[in-house]
């Protein structure tokens, strides 16, 4: 039974040392991993932030926000959050500090799935995120 939960998942990543010598178990995600659980896990992080992200009071508009931030949220196996880094700032402290707001009051995102705990404890989605026509998350195109 154990054999099958890893069928969709991709081979292990390389394992990288921390700084302690332990094997460091974090995965960052710009949009380019094939790892079909994985790359679903990231895409229900998406989708609930997009869907419940401005409806937590935050009066953002696309006017007022002249450069989309990068932004990258590092998220627990049990679905807390471990960070939030403003990578490009938006140019307005209100704003950064209301991307922060809003993956804060839509904490508690889904445990990982058992083939992506395996493999990492930590994923740190990095998007650019947009207020264009709603909010949306975009993908990092390199």
């Amino acid at each position: 039974m154990l054999r099958g939960l890893d069928v969709l998942g991709a081979p292990p990543p390389a394992v990288r040392q921390t700084d302690s010598g332990e094997p460091s178990r974090r995965r960052v995600s710009n949009g380019v991993e094939r790892d079909v659980p994985l790359r679903l896990y990231v895409d229900s992080f998406r989708q609930k932030i997009e869907r419940n992200g401005l409806l937590n009071g935050a009066q953002l508009s696309a006017e007022r926000v002249r450069i989309d931030p990068i932004v990258s949220v590092a998220i627990r196996s049990d679905g807390s959050v471990e960070s939030v880094m403003i990578v490009r700032s938006s140019g307005h402290a209100d704003i950064d500090a209301a991307v922060r707001r809003i993956v804060r009051l839509n904490e508690r995102y889904g445990v990982f799935p058992p083939n992506v705990a395996v493999q990492f404890d930590v994923i740190e989605i990095r998007r650019i995120w947009t207020f264009a026509e709603g909010l949306k998350l975009i993908e990092e195109v390199r």
